[in-house]
């Protein structure tokens, strides 16, 4: 009779186990088979690398942001308090950085932007340089970007969610990332004021339901075949599985019994 040690090293043994888990690495066989007849076709899964004229907009917005918020943190840094100083830096940091992207992805994707803010922008600009300096300028300065950033933070998200584009894909996720955390920053002088930011517009269109699968009968049944295969056999497996650890248990009793006997003589 084997001691409960030989027993568990038993249980434990690599070919025991391989054995035991050969029906469920069959059953993954036949799920990846199935799924491969399942497929629609053979069409290709690269990604379209094409510039579209919305993706285009995504780098003319990020650039024109850039270019009025670079010049506002530098105001920010001579004329705000000193919350507005840090925050003023860290914006003008982040488009910096971001200003080197943008044009590294126009030249990639053959996509031009500007070199200017918008007239819009240069008003902003305008009414940063005739504030006074100190809580003046801070509330144009929180105000103004707040609103800007507001903007801007929907039209990226559109963007990211219906691109084409993998490069403008993960460009824009940054360039959202970064407008979250200015708005953040911006808040966080308690100078915005929210009341006079635009209303949020929500979507009240139903969206679509999607493709339906177009399985016909065939599949239909080898769908439900696939289910029962893969449930019966998972079954079998935990069930291999919870005979074999309950006989090693059973056939371990006697041996401790023999020997708790033995002590005791």
């Amino acid at each position: 009779m084997r001691s409960a040690s030989e027993l568990t090293a038993l249980e434990l043994d690599p070919p025991t186990a391989l054995e035991r888990s050969r029906p469920l690495v069959r059953i993954l066989f036949v799920v990846v088979a199935v799924l491969a007849l399942l497929a629609p076709g053979s069409a290709s899964t690269a990604q379209t690398t094409a510039v579209s004229p919305t993706d285009s907009v995504l780098l003319t917005k990020v650039r024109q942001a850039g270019l009025w918020e670079m010049p506002s943190g530098m105001m920010a840094m001579q004329k705000g308090s000193p919350l507005v100083k840090e925050v003023g830096f860290a914006i003008m940091m982040d488009h910096g950085r971001l200003d080197v992207a943008t044009r590294a992805l126009s030249a990639k994707l053959n996509s031009p932007v500007p070199d200017q803010p918008s007239d819009e922008q240069r008003g902003w600009l305008l009414e940063e340089m005739n504030a006074a300096p100190g809580p003046a300028f801070d509330r144009v300065f929180a105000n103004r970007l707040r609103a800007a950033h507001g903007q801007v933070f929907a039209i990226l998200a559109q963007l990211r969610a219906g691109t084409r584009n993998d490069d403008v894909r993960a460009f824009a996720t940054v360039g959202n990332q970064a407008v979250m955390r200015h708005m953040t920053m911006l808040e966080s002088t308690g100078m915005v004021d929210y009341t006079a930011l635009p209303e949020p517009a929500v979507s009240t269109t139903a969206a679509p339901a999607g493709a339906p699968l177009g399985l016909d009968t065939s599949q239909i049944a080898v769908v439900a075949a696939l289910f029962l295969l893969v449930g019966g056999g998972l079954f079998y497996v935990l069930r291999q599985i919870k005979g074999n650890r309950s006989r090693a248990r059973t056939s371990s009793r006697p041996a401790t019994a023999v020997r708790a006997g033995s002590s005791h003589g």
